[in-house]
């Protein structure tokens, strides 16, 4: 088993813990990808997921990602620390082969979007 290098503790509505790991990334044997296990403990039914990379990097960017797209199906249901239920802080992470223009334009039209909805 890998060690773990990130945890985040999540309640339920009845209060259940909710414990969502991501493992250190390893090199898969016999090959030149690398492996990164995310699990979920405390649901119904438990998750776990192993990401596949062409390198460390990319397997935990993979593995964050699709733990994330899970955690966002359970979002309404979640809550983390003292807030409120759906509110669980999970990042937006998006795949991108557009090129750096694209990615520039779409990080700006997020903020602007965000000082909107802010106010500022």
């Amino acid at each position: 088993m890998t060690d773990v290098i990130a945890q985040r503790v999540f309640r339920t509505r009845k209060g259940t813990a909710v414990v969502v790991r991501i493992h250190a990334p390893r090199k898969m044997p016999k090959s030149s990808e690398w492996s990164c296990k995310v699990d979920i403990k405390g649901l119904k039914a438990p998750y776990e997921h192993a990401a596949v990379g062409v390198d460390s990097l990319q397997a935990l960017y993979l593995g964050l990602r699709v733990l994330c797209a899970h955690l966002d199906k359970l979002e309404p249901t979640l809550s983390f620390l003292d807030g409120k239920e759906g509110e669980i802080d999970t990042p937006l992470i998006m795949p991108w082969s557009y090129g750096p223009v694209l990615k520039s334009e779409m990080y700006r039209l997020i903020n602007k979007k965000i000082r909107e909805d802010l106010g500022d």
